[in-house]
């Protein structure tokens, strides 16, 4: 490994924080994957243990989770497994109230958890790149949303959910080293439940 490993390490981290940064859901997520050991489909801080642009099994930078709100008041948990592609539910519903959607990543890469309010996950708004124009979204859809976190770890998620249709999803963007654009959404990182009263 060269010099250069430990030094692309850091710009990656750097990077990857700057594409979670303290977002509300309204902006631009992108991880960059252009060989510089930031968080892409290469497997770069994506918990195969690869830390440079290089591929090698050095170190691997991980991203904690954040959890979202107080999991102790919740009137309900339910289960919520993110794959690279999927997303799988414990449950087609959950009881109306305060619930914790207990989040397990076990995709190879980082994911987040977008909540909003709507019929079909399929049918929201877009962006060009394919990933969800939350700013578009009606008034008072956003519910919350879970930062990004490294793949092989678990997260909550505590909301305040009424009656409804919701729609969950991963709206983070990758850009790999050669240009292309990979929307997780897009690539059907998307699921729908609904509470009941």
């Amino acid at each position: 490994m060269s010099g250069r490993g430990p030094a692309r390490l850091v710009l990656g981290l750097a990077l990857l924080l700057a594409a979670c940064g303290t977002d509300d859901g309204t902006g631009v997520r992108q991880v960059d994957g252009t060989g510089t050991g930031s968080a892409s489909g290469s497997g770069a801080a994506s918990g195969s243990g690869a830390a440079s642009g290089s591929g090698t099994a050095s170190q691997a930078v991980v991203v904690p989770c954040e959890p979202v709100g107080d999991a102790a008041s919740a009137d309900t948990t339910f289960e919520v497994e993110l794959l690279d592609r999927d997303i799988l539910l414990g449950s087609a519903e959950v009881e109306a109230g305060t619930v914790t959607l207990e989040v397990s990543n076990n995709g190879t890469e980082p994911h987040q958890l977008v909540v909003v309010r709507a019929d079909d996950p399929a049918e929201l708004p877009l962006t060009a790149d394919g990933r969800v124009a939350v700013r578009k979204l009606p008034k008072g859809a956003l519910v919350g949303e879970v930062e990004p976190w490294s793949p092989n770890l678990a997260c909550t998620g505590t909301f305040a959910l009424k009656p409804g249709r919701y729609a969950l999803f991963c709206n983070l963007l990758e850009v790999e080293a050669d240009g292309t654009r990979d929307s997780h959404y897009a690539n059907g990182m998307r699921a729908a439940f609904g509470v009941h009263r």
